[in-house]
């Protein structure tokens, strides 16, 4: 994601920029922009300069009398507007600073910042970091910090204590903007919004079990798993061992997403809605449910719901079966029949030519117990519950359903 040095920050996509500038550090490229004949070369922050520095170690710029390279003529340099030749000016407005001489900018913490991190910028374990999705980011106050943590690590190996206190973990996002029972009441059309719908409702059970207490943290994400490879990688996520219960968001931005919550037993249970079919409150058998089919469409769900929904423990072999089947079509225009054997919407057919493929996101829950309380508390659940969190969630929220 982002590794944090100090007030600068290092994504992995513009790591290598970063570390082709410390070669140009050492080459003596910031040296040859202050004997250039641009008056003013300017950056909007201390990342286009590093950009910069990389591209014109690249095109083996010499500078003095040398045409800069045309990616950086546009851009990064003025023909006027300096009082003297090879000034350098870093940001926008009256935030810029212009520094007229090398050692003016060899203060600045970009330029520290490459000589010092220049161990490690282009290092493996560096840029393992960057590549991190998991984590919000990594946060470092100086490179000595870096070298300390990284000394001895390798790629792919278990995080070290020394690493892991640098790890800053994510969170879901806060809802209680929009959608908090303890303090605000809805109409039905408005409930819908948070409910009646597929993303929504992974959306505010993982953002309202997080607001309750229960400090929900990423520990895996997976992008576009598809074909037998990506059907397997989701078993292995779905039953992989975990300290304590997780949320597994499992999402098809075209089609649908849903929750399965897994318990520490390994057993599991499917929260979802599904916009213009049914809420997250009709799929758990709760009161004051809205569902919009009928016939033997209903039929067909009510038995579905009766396997998989409910708040009881699904069939996950043949849940995860169905899903590989489905990841396995070449085409969501060609899924229609492995969708409908998967307990969504089984009359949907696609007309689309993307991937039937699914990211998964894996948020550990690291304090249930302060989920339950809460909602105790306020009397949504009785001493006896020991059920799902997501279930305990939709217990509120049908307290707050308007009738």
């Amino acid at each position: 994601m982002t590794v944090q040095v100090g007030s600068l920050i290092y994504r992995a996509s513009n790591l290598p920029q970063h570390a082709a500038a410390v070669g140009a550090v050492s080459d003596g490229i910031p040296a040859m922009l202050f004997g250039s004949l641009t008056k003013l070369w300017k950056f909007v922050d201390a990342d286009a300069l590093v950009k910069a520095l990389a591209v014109l170690r690249q095109a083996n710029w010499t500078g003095a009398l040398a045409t800069a390279p045309s990616a950086l003529s546009v851009n990064h340099t003025a023909p006027s507007g300096a009082e003297k030749a090879g000034t350098v000016r870093i940001g926008r407005g009256q935030a810029a600073i212009e520094y007229p001489t090398l050692l003016a900018l060899q203060q600045t913490e970009v330029y520290q910042a490459l000589v010092q991190g220049a161990a490690w910028l282009g290092s493996p374990g560096f840029a393992a970091l960057a590549a991190d999705t998991v984590a919000e980011r990594w946060r470092f106050t100086d490179w000595g910090e870096v070298d300390n943590a990284l000394q001895g690590w390798v790629p792919g190996a278990p995080y070290s204590q020394q690493l892991t206190a640098h790890r800053v973990v994510r969170h879901p996002p806060s809802v209680l903007a929009w959608y908090d029972p303890a303090t605000m009441t809805f109409g039905r059309s408005q409930f819908l919004n948070f409910f009646g719908a597929c993303g929504p409702t992974a959306k505010y059970l993982l953002g309202r079990v997080q607001d309750l207490g229960g400090e929900v943290q990423l520990v895996a994400e997976e992008f576009r798993l598809s074909g037998p490879n990506g059907a397997a990688k989701l078993a292995q996520l779905v039953q992989a061992d975990y300290p304590g219960p997780v949320l597994i968001n499992v999402v098809n931005d075209a089609i649908h997403e849903f929750v399965l919550e897994r318990a520490t037993d390994g057993t599991a249970a499917l929260f979802q809605g599904y916009i213009g079919a049914y809420d997250a409150l009709w799929w758990a058998e709760l009161n004051r449910a809205e569902v919009t089919v009928s016939g033997n469409e209903l039929i067909t769900l009510q038995n579905l719901r009766t396997t998989y929904g409910g708040g009881r423990a699904v069939p996950l072999p043949t849940l995860l079966t169905n899903l590989g089947t489905f990841m396995g079509v070449d085409q969501l225009r060609n899924a229609g029949i492995a969708w409908r054997a998967l307990p969504f919407l089984p009359k949907q057919n696609f007309n689309d030519d993307g991937l039937p493929c699914f990211d998964v996101r894996v948020w550990q829950v690291t304090d249930p117990q302060a989920v339950l309380n809460a909602l105790r508390t306020r009397q949504i659940i009785d001493q006896q519950f020991t059920s799902w969190l997501s279930l305990a969630v939709l217990k509120e929220a049908e307290k707050a359903a308007p009738q």
